[in-house]
């Protein structure tokens, strides 16, 4: 009776333990009901995955499942009106907890809307995060004092630019071979003497550009490459600036005698892709990524010619290639109504670990990629991985400069890199609405009238007027409010 009832007694105890401390009752499902689940919304790229793959089945998202400890569900945005699906989901009181937001202009809105959360909290767990992002980026995601997302930082200094993209044997053919090779910017009196030359030798359209006001590289020789510049110890808007009339003055006296393209104020990108392969255009403002099939299609046509970017002009305000994007290449948002926001923020610091980050980028090695001499050698397997680039929350120099590589870019895109000292103060700034509100009024003001100006459609004599335009469609406000963030903020 006594073994009985002390057996009796050791079942009752080993009961009550599982009951009460769950340690003998199958532990794996108790971990899986406590398994947080994280929804994160990223852009459309053209890149397909492998046969019996997609999104949430594919190795990249096992890896991350079984590295994080989170169930994942990722969704790819459609290619037309993503940001509409986005405010959907939102509004569905069911939000995901991760957003790759590209649009600024988006951000900016949800800023405003009161949808997204600070992250100020999180960021003292997030070591990796800290390590990634500059100081001066933080500011770009600052409102009020607090940080409203994680800002990734450009993964390329030459996003947006452009270079002056010409008949570099034509150059040496008329007695410009100094020219056709100098890496030091070149006088804006030697390229109206080299557009010249070729006007008159060549008989052909010495310069020819998309229709825009601002010129690549003439622009910035006049100081005017960005909207927004700093100018003595305040912001100024650059195209309402004297030397803006300068610059107008120059490129109205190309246009008069026929050095600029008659019909830039109407061409588009093929227009100039062909006038180049074609033979009926010298020079034009070729962006790197437009460079390779132009280069290709060319070459075709004409095995002994060749195609090359050149230093920009340089003029009475210096020299540069503006780098029309911002210092930012995205930003990670955590919607204001996620229930998982330190979980999203630990997930986001754990996609910026260097072992995660290269895994997501370039695969296993030996298997997708191998190093020699420190430098990362894609292998044929990797071609059956790009679509990784869907889950590429970060990204950096040497990731970016590998593909670039891979696509055959790199070539093109390391001409153009030595000349973008341009950058547009306005990209450190938080979306302010006065400036978002009046972008694109101020932009399309902007082309309208320089390209009047320069064509001599428009006196340069009604300068005034545009300034005039330009204050009542918002611009002093909008500078206002710049040079407020400027002095208040940024100079801190």
């Amino acid at each position: 009776m006594r073994r009985v009832f002390f057996l009796i007694i050791a079942l009752i105890f080993s009961v009550s333990s599982s009951f009460f401390f769950g340690t003998s009752v199958n532990p794996l499902l108790l971990a899986a009901e406590k398994k947080v689940t994280l929804t994160v919304v990223v852009p459309y790229n053209v890149e397909t995955f492998l046969p019996g793959e997609d999104e949430n089945n594919n190795e990249i998202i096992n890896y991350l499942e079984e590295k994080s400890g989170f169930d994942l569900k990722w969704i790819i945005l459609p290619p037309d009106q993503p940001w509409e699906k986005v405010s959907m989901m939102l509004a569905s009181g069911d939000p995901p907890d991760i957003i790759n937001c590209t649009d600024r202009n988006i951000f900016g809105q949800y800023l405003q809307q009161g949808v997204i959360a600070p992250i100020d909290e999180y960021l003292p767990n997030c070591p990796n995060i800290n390590k990634l992002v500059p100081k001066e980026i933080w500011s770009a995601v600052t409102w009020k004092g607090k940080r409203y997302a994680v800002p990734i930082p450009q993964n390329q200094y030459i996003s947006g630019t452009n270079g002056i993209f010409v008949r570099k044997d034509w150059l040496r053919e008329l007695g410009f071979k100094k020219e056709a090779e100098s890496k030091e910017p070149i006088p804006l009196n030697t390229y109206y003497r080299m557009l010249t030359a070729i006007k008159n030798k060549k008989k052909v359209v010495p310069f020819t550009v998309g229709s825009t006001g601002i010129i690549t590289g003439f622009a910035g020789a006049f100081g005017i490459g960005t909207a927004y510049k700093v100018k003595g110890n305040k912001i100024v808007y650059s195209y309402v600036q004297p030397e803006a009339k300068e610059y107008l003055t120059y490129m109205n006296k190309l246009y008069k005698e026929g050095l600029l393209d008659p019909e830039f104020p109407v061409n588009k990108a093929g227009n100039i892709q062909e006038k180049l392969v074609a033979g009926r255009a010298a020079m034009a403002v070729v962006g790197w990524a437009d460079a390779l099939p132009i280069d290709r299609s060319f070459k075709e046509k004409n095995p002994k010619g060749e195609l090359g970017y050149i230093a920009p002009p340089k003029g009475p305000r210096g020299w540069g290639i503006a780098n029309h994007s911002s210092p930012l290449r995205t930003t990670l948002i955590i919607p204001a109504q996620s229930k998982n926001k330190k979980e999203a923020m630990q997930f986001l610091d754990l996609m910026t670990r260097p072992d995660i980050y290269n895994f997501v980028s370039f695969g296993i090695e030996g298997k997708h990629y191998v190093r020699e001499k420190g430098e990362i050698k894609l292998l044929p397997e990797y071609q059956n991985r790009r679509w990784q680039i869907y889950y590429i929350l970060v990204d950096t120099q040497e990731a970016f400069a590998v593909r670039l590589r891979d696509k055959g870019f790199k070539v093109y895109s390391d001409q153009v890199v030595p000349y973008c000292n341009l950058y547009p103060i306005d990209g450190y700034a938080p979306p302010l609405p006065e400036v978002i509100s009046v972008a694109p009024d101020l932009n399309s003001l902007v082309t309208e009238y320089f390209i009047r100006f320069i064509t001599g459609d428009l006196s340069l004599d009604k300068f005034d007027e545009f300034v005039s335009e330009w204050r009542a469609k918002g611009g002093e406000k909008a500078l206002e409010a710049l040079n407020k963030w400027y002095k208040e903020e940024y100079k801190k």
